[in-house]
């Protein structure tokens, strides 16, 4: 819950990243089901690998098990006890739909003109303090008189915008408008 307007601008900036990243495909969820940001998959798993090198050592101190008559070098004895790089798998990929399925409360407001064709739409995340509001073009976050806005980029925007337009046309759709 956010108490002070600094962390209402906290809020509102991770999920405006959060979005952006989604949208340039570097949104993942990680072992957790949470939310990150990775930039370079391979990056991540070699510090993944890193992680569970680390973790093997602390279960393993002065590397028992090593046997110098089984193994050439060090590494293949690595390999053979924790697998390679390779062996991490891959996390899934969030895509903006998603990360607004899995973020939302529901409440989704269209904007249309007298065509009833969409010119905008938002999402509500949050609801009671704070409330926070994404729109295809923002995130805006409210929190008693304060009110904090941070634009959305091209790639953030043209992805809401367009999954607000799928969303307006399946509601005509349905209701034969």
């Amino acid at each position: 819950m956010a108490t002070t307007k600094e962390e209402l601008k906290a809020m509102v900036a991770d999920i405006c990243d959060e979005l952006e990243a989604a949208a340039d495909g570097d949104l993942y969820k990680d072992e957790n089901g949470d939310a990150v940001i990775i930039k370079d998959i391979d990056e991540w798993k070699a510090e993944r690998y890193k992680e569970k090198i680390e973790e093997f050592k602390k279960e393993h101190p002065e590397d028992a098990g090593f046997d110098k008559e089984l193994y050439e070098t060090y590494d293949e004895f690595m390999e053979d006890e924790i697998g390679t790089v390779d062996d991490i798998d891959d996390p899934e990929e969030v895509s903006v739909e998603d990360y607004v399925n899995d973020n939302s409360l529901g409440d989704v407001r269209f904007e249309v003109d007298s065509d009833l064709e969409l010119i905008g739409g938002k999402v509500l995340f949050a609801y009671g303090g704070p409330n926070i509001w994404v729109a295809d073009d923002e995130v805006r976050g409210y929190w008693g008189c304060d009110e904090v806005t941070e634009p959305l980029w091209n790639n953030a925007r043209t992805a809401m915008f367009n999954m607000f337009d799928r969303l307006w046309e399946y509601k005509k759709e349905s209701r034969g408008l």
